[in-house]
């Protein structure tokens, strides 16, 4: 079986690879509905820009939450726009697709996803590993008898997984992702400020002010950010400082390194000793955080890496698996046929 399109379904974005072309979409992973409606009335970044601004009878919503599936219909209107986006598939009538998949989804989950793939117009659909999809894309050799630890740091979902001759040796994961820095961001302005921000203005936060070396940040610095004030009832520009922002991270980070560590020491000896020299390796768009590379290397006492434009690292290996599939067989999960009559 050819397939013809590779897509990372993430919590906030989506990515699509051609078999022909590589990497060629990016947009946020985002529909607007009008109330009653079954049609969308934007996808992608257009539905985006109406996040925390949509006019009353419309909403914005998203088809993943924390990695996995949460609403199917969504999901078959986000691929079917993809597809549409896609000039190769408008071309032919039979064509298959191979999508990323978070480790831990249940079997029930994986069934959806293909599910709807296929209803959204694929004759064949397939789900491979996340994690593997990211490593490969990282330029990682899989297939090596030497131990590869990669951390994939996402919106939705972070998982960590150790790789030995195209098999997994050892896993672990958190059922949410760096997004929740986001949501802490946002309560603890509200509890300790009295201002209420979007989740877009919290993510601007998190970049300027947030890092993964709370010892290291600069005390001292303040940004200035707009808001709506519980108090006064209305909005205003206020002042964020950097404390409560490293706290938000810390809690996230701990947790992150402590899970490296755990999948790190439930790995056999020999490969545990092949760290020292392959490092750790991070992607997703969350290894974009300031100092997450050096606090996990410390962690680990190991060398730590961020791939190459790390939120891309799986639509980059998508497009890799997708050119020779059968190299990577024991990176996919599950795999599904339409029934033709």
């Amino acid at each position: 079986m050819r397939w013809d399109i590779g897509i990372d379904l993430g919590t906030e974005y989506v990515r699509s690879a051609d078999f022909q072309q590589g990497a060629t979409m990016e947009a946020a992973a985002k529909l607007a509905f009008r109330e009653g409606r079954e049609m969308p009335l934007c996808c992608g970044d257009a539905a985006a820009r109406l996040f925390g601004r949509a006019c009353q009878g419309v909403e914005v919503v998203s088809p993943l939450r924390d990695g996995v599936l949460e609403n199917n219909f969504y999901a078959d209107r986000m691929l079917r726009w993809i597809y549409r986006q896609t000039e190769g598939l408008n071309r032919v009538k039979r064509f298959g697709a191979m999508l990323t998949c978070a480790p831990f989804a249940r079997p029930v989950q994986q069934e959806a996803l293909l599910s709807v793939a296929v209803d959204a117009g694929a004759s064949e659909a397939g789900l491979v590993r996340s994690d593997a999809a990211a490593a490969v894309g990282a330029g990682l050799d899989l297939e090596s008898p030497e131990a590869k630890l990669v951390v994939d740091l996402g919106a939705g979902k972070v998982t960590a997984t150790l790789f030995t001759l195209g098999r997994v040796a050892a896993f672990g994961y958190l059922p949410y992702g760096l997004s929740r820095i986001d949501e802490r961001v946002q309560r603890i302005l509200r509890m300790e400020s009295g201002h209420r921000v979007g989740l877009d203005s919290a993510r601007e936060i998190k970049h300027t002010l947030g890092t993964a070396l709370p010892e290291s940040a600069p005390g001292d610095i303040v940004m200035h950010m707009t808001g709506f004030s519980m108090e006064r009832r209305l909005p205003e520009v206020f002042d964020v400082e950097t404390a409560p922002v490293l706290h938000a991270c810390e809690e996230v980070v701990r947790e992150i390194a402590g899970l490296c560590v755990n999948v790190a020491s439930e790995a056999p000896e020999e490969l545990a000793a092949d760290l020292n020299d392959s490092g750790c390796t991070l992607v997703g768009g969350g290894a974009e955080l300031s100092g997450i590379d050096k606090r996990l290397g410390d962690t680990l006492g190991i060398p730590c890496r961020i791939a190459d434009a790390p939120a891309k690292c799986a639509v980059r290996g998508l497009a890799e698996i997708m050119r020779a599939p059968e190299k990577y067989e024991a990176a996919m999960l599950a795999r599904t046929r339409r029934s033709w009559r």
